[in-house]
């Protein structure tokens, strides 16, 4: 840090008389240079420009005071970091006076960022937050009209801002009419001034477009136009705006939600009416070709009316009646010989129609086919028979062959005999039908044989029963011994 000045370092005057203004600016610069030759400052970054011969110049700022500083253009080629209004900063260089306005300030070496000062983080919260809903988006953008009637400013009165678009408009489009809202640009309240004159200009009728701005300034100067309420006028407004705030380096949410952004007022008055220069030019211009079409059209019409007035037709006007004439007649000799002909073959056409219909007559067709369907029916009826006496004769012989294979001869042919009581007559099928003495006689497949039963053993089943009824009765004595 610098060592506290001391007023003892400045010199003092000549005893000769009172000094310049010049010896006395001289001697202070002496004084701050010899004492600040050395400072390191901290502050936020504000009324930034950059000059054409490459020379920075901007203020630091904080709370209670302001610093105006410079980078000469050597010192700024070799900074790494860009400067921009909002940016807090932490500069190093030293204490000069500027002669002519007497202004000390403060020749910076060397600059490095810090961080965001309050308005660019403000300016930012408000910008991502009227994006997010929308209102910076192309299609609520309105078109400016080609030929305003009208044009609504909002500005100072008092600034030569008012002037210079007012100057632009009436050598522009001397036409149009100009409705000046004034308004605060800068300072408590302007915001809300800003506001009440857009919506009075929207109340207003045949407004075509609104010119939104003021000229150029610090950050803190072109607040109010990055303000949400001026924002939310801005694109709540019926009538297009063209912002113009600042100069083309600087800004604002104003310049974002408005329908057309303009570098500077004087641009936005050239964007909201045409030259009347240009319009006059091409006025000209399409008279030009509107007059040499015409000329142009008019000697088609001069050659087209010398080619009739040379025409046979032109000249002799009965030979177009009399050849229309005569192709008339052509044509209707045509047509009648066209309408015999038809006839002629309409009626050979229908002469050979009818014989066919006569051939295939519904009635002759009906007895045909009635004839055919009684002829089918006896064949059908024929077959049917046929088939039918064909499968019952099949049917019969196949069960005469099984009822002659299951016949009591054919049977004793293959060795088996039929045995008969000869007392009663009956054909045996049990051994105890027969008691012993009784005559039998047994068939053969080829003659009989006679004999006389001696004694008849049981078959196995009737063994099976007798010996059931012997155990039960062996059960029954042994069960009456028990208990008897």
């Amino acid at each position: 840090m610098a060592a506290p000045f001391d007023a003892s370092l400045i010199p003092e005057p000549e005893p000769e008389g009172p000094e310049s203004v010049s010896g006395l600016t001289r001697r202070i610069t002496d004084a701050l240079e010899m004492a600040f030759d050395k400072v390191w400052v901290v502050g936020e970054v504000s009324n930034f420009k950059r000059h054409t011969s490459g020379h920075l110049f901007f203020t630091l700022k904080d709370e209670g005071a302001s610093l105006r500083c410079v980078v000469w253009r050597s010192t700024a080629e070799r900074m790494r970091h860009d400067l921009g209004d909002g940016l807090e900063v932490e500069a190093k260089g030293r204490i000069g006076v500027f002669a002519k306005t007497g202004n000390y300030q403060l020749y910076v070496t060397s600059v490095r960022p810090r961080g965001v000062g309050a308005l660019e983080v403000a300016f930012r919260k408000v910008k991502e937050k009227l994006a997010r809903e929308g209102l910076f988006a192309a299609e609520h953008k309105k078109p400016l009209p080609r030929f305003p009637r009208r044009v609504g400013i909002v500005t100072s009165p008092t600034g030569a801002v008012v002037r210079d678009v007012i100057h632009v408009l009436t050598r522009r489009w001397p036409a149009t009419d100009i409705v000046l809202a004034p308004a605060r640009v800068q300072g408590e309240g302007a915001a809300a001034e800003i506001v009440r004159a857009i919506e009075q200009l929207n109340r207003l009728d045949n407004v075509d477009v609104l010119i939104v701005g003021r000229g150029g300034g610090s950050l803190e100067d072109l607040w109010p136009f990055n303000e949400e309420i001026v924002a939310r006028a801005v694109f709540a407004s019926d009538v297009p705006v063209v912002s113009a705030v600042g100069h083309e380096t600087d800004f604002s949410i104003t310049d974002f939600v408005a329908d057309v952004r303009a570098p500077t007022p004087s641009a936005a008055a050239e964007i909201a009416v045409p030259d009347r220069r240009e319009v006059l030019a091409g006025l000209d211009a399409a008279a030009g070709r509107l007059a040499r079409r015409l000329r142009h059209a008019w000697e088609r019409l001069r050659d087209r009316l010398a080619l009739a007035a040379r025409s046979r037709y032109f000249r002799y006007p009965e030979e177009l009646v009399l050849g229309r004439t005569q192709t008339l007649e052509h044509l209707a000799g045509c047509l009648a010989a066209g309408v015999r002909d038809l006839w002629s073959t309409s009626r050979l056409r229908l002469e050979r129609a009818g014989s066919g219909l006569a051939r295939h007559a519904p009635q002759a067709a009906l007895e045909k086919s009635r004839g055919a369907v009684a002829m089918a029916a006896f064949r059908m009826r024929a077959a049917g028979r046929a088939l039918l006496v064909h499968r019952c004769s099949a049917q019969v012989d196949r069960l005469a062959g099984r009822l002659d294979d299951l016949g009591p001869q054919r049977v004793l042919a293959r060795g088996y005999s039929r045995t008969v009581l000869q007392r009663t007559g009956a054909t045996l099928t049990r051994a105890a039908d027969a008691g012993a003495g009784d005559l039998i006689r047994t068939h053969l497949a080829d003659g009989q044989l006679a004999s006389r039963v001696t004694g008849a053993e049981p078959g196995p089943r009737r063994a099976r029963a007798a010996a059931a009824r012997r155990r039960r009765r062996e059960a029954d004595d042994a069960q009456g011994t028990l208990f008897g």
